[in-house]
């Protein structure tokens, strides 16, 4: 999991945004996977970040993949089903 969470680096204007986004959040889950994102940015391992959000890692794992390569707000839908198999 290091190769896809390690070195999680955001930028002043995305972390502010992800900040704003989190404090208006009423879903739980979306609160959840922002402060996911803040929290690997802070430095925190993906497994003490999984562990805070008692989630596994794989879950993290897929927010992370969903931010990079959808954005925020791919990350804030709920929409998402993941993988089918």
């Amino acid at each position: 999991m290091g190769q896809t969470t390690g070195e999680f680096v955001l930028d002043t204007l995305v972390r502010k945004k992800i900040e704003k986004r989190r404090r208006q959040e009423r879903d739980a889950r979306i609160h959840r996977r922002l402060s996911a994102l803040l929290w690997l940015a802070k430095g925190h391992t993906p497994e003490e970040v999984a562990d805070l959000l008692d989630v596994c890692p794989r879950t993290l794992r897929n927010w992370v993949d969903l931010f990079r390569a959808d954005g925020l707000e791919a990350l804030c839908s709920l929409e998402y089903q993941g993988d089918p198999g």
